[in-house]
């Protein structure tokens, strides 16, 4: 039977969290999650407390995630759930959750716009001490190992929305060749043309949609390659990419890696340090590979510069595929400089000669679908040759799930004699080029 008494949780909340931060010396934040909890629990007993809406025996728990935790984030567990990939808050009210690829609608929401608006701006200042708020209405930040959130309040986003956000958990954990061959990603051959690309001076581009497993591949790669070669990385926001490794006897370093990551000043933008600060700054470092995790902006022009001095790149932006992506990156690169198409576009020819493009099937199934090598810059025109591609032949469908996608990767052609000479003074042999010199190798126009 209810109890009578009962009241709606939203009217006990703002209750208890004034009675209980009025009852303490310090700041509620400060307090460690037992003794909050025991000054909670003595205040529901003592005040003999009972919600409507949420069963007695969970009520401590509802109201110390509220007032000291993420509420429902932190409540249910949600960055700890196996397969736990993304949070949408689309508004205070519409919460959708992403594990193992798949989106649902949770029944949670926020208690308010104004809480929903609170609740964030406790994510940037307790965990990055960022700032949020009408003054500052976007902002990115980690909020934990692995975990990174771009939000939008009003009034960039409606009144009636108060706040929307992607949290996302970053991939820390270099995925192994032989994973990523189990799960169809690619196959043997591609991933021995990309390895000999990396580690033989050619330098690449990943792209695809957000999502798509662009960063998952180009970490696989690297983790290979910074085994050897010297290796300069440089992120935004959380730290995606770990190549440290140690002797397990001694503990000892046994590779050569400088992982760098940006750091944005909301107070003065002018002392931001960005990639493309730290792209200049790479070459003073002497590496064999330099690698920005993405490129977005205006750092293209200078990623494209390194690559010309002679270093390998290896990086990331999003496109539509491997014909689209050097006019993607020429695109970029103009926020920087606004030279001619001719000079970009050459420029992004010599600088990626390999392009690889990933997608996420209907299946959520990740794979690389297009290897491309770029060979020149003629007449308006990007010359180039598909390697390989994943063909698609159907999509079988159970009720209105895709569960699988029917198809085969091929490879098309084979590499011009120019990328053979690149990787041959790279220290290639000529037996590892073979698999992939076959006729129609010669570069074709935008084929």
């Amino acid at each position: 039977m209810p109890n009578r008494n009962a009241k709606p949780y939203a009217q006990i909340l703002p209750e208890v969290q004034r009675a209980v931060a009025g009852s303490i010396p310090s700041d509620i934040s400060k307090m460690s999650e037992g003794a909050l909890k025991d000054r909670i629990r003595r205040y529901i007993i003592d005040h003999s407390i009972h919600a409507a809406d949420v069963p007695d025996d969970q009520l401590e728990n509802y109201l110390y995630h509220d007032m000291a935790g993420l509420s429902f984030i932190s409540r249910e567990g949600l960055f700890g759930k196996e397969g736990f990939e993304e949070i949408n808050i689309n508004a205070w009210d519409d919460i959708e959750v992403v594990v193992n690829g798949c989106r649902e609608k949770m029944a949670y929401t926020f208690l308010s716009p104004e809480w929903a608006i609170d609740i964030h701006k406790r994510m940037f200042r307790d965990y990055s001490g960022t700032v949020f708020n009408d003054a500052q209405p976007r902002a990115t930040a980690d909020i934990g190992e692995g975990i990174r959130i771009t939000a939008l309040k009003t009034p960039l986003v409606d009144a009636d929305v108060a706040v929307a956000s992607s949290i996302r958990k970053v991939n820390t954990q270099t995925i192994s060749r032989s994973s990523l061959l189990d799960s169809g990603a690619f196959t043997d051959e591609m991933a021995t043309f990309l390895e000999l690309c990396i580690m033989h001076g050619a330098s690449m581009c990943i792209s695809g949609e957000t999502g798509s497993g662009k960063t998952t591949i180009a970490g696989c790669l690297l983790a290979k390659a910074s085994k050897v070669l010297r290796t300069y990385t440089i992120e935004e926001g959380s730290r995606e990419w770990k190549f440290v490794y140690r002797d397990p006897k001694t503990g000892k370093i046994t590779n050569s890696v400088v992982h760098t990551k940006t750091h944005p000043n909301p107070d003065n933008p002018l002392l931001d340090i960005d990639q493309e600060a730290l792209v200049k700054d790479s070459l003073r470092f002497d590496p064999d590979i330099i690698a920005p995790g993405e490129i977005r902006g205006r750092e293209a022009f200078e990623v494209m510069g390194v690559s010309n001095t002679g270093h390998t790149v290896i990086t990331t932006t999003h496109s539509n595929g491997t014909l689209d992506t050097p006019e993607r990156i020429v695109t970029l690169a103009k926020k920087a400089f606004d030279m001619s198409d001719p000079t970009l576009f050459g420029m992004a020819a010599r600088a990626f000669p390999v392009l690889v493009h990933m997608e996420k099937g209907p299946d959520q199934r990740r794979r690389v679908t297009e290897i491309r090598e770029v060979t020149g810059y003629h007449k308006g025109e990007i010359q180039s040759t598909l390697l390989f591609e994943f063909d698609v032949k159907d999509n079988i469908y159970e009720g209105d799930v895709c569960v699988e996608v029917k198809g085969e990767f091929r490879q098309l052609a084979g590499i011009s004699v120019g990328l053979q000479k690149r990787l041959l003074k790279k220290g290639a042999r000529r037996v590892e080029l073979e698999p992939y010199i076959m006729p129609g190798g010669s570069g074709q126009k935008g084929s």
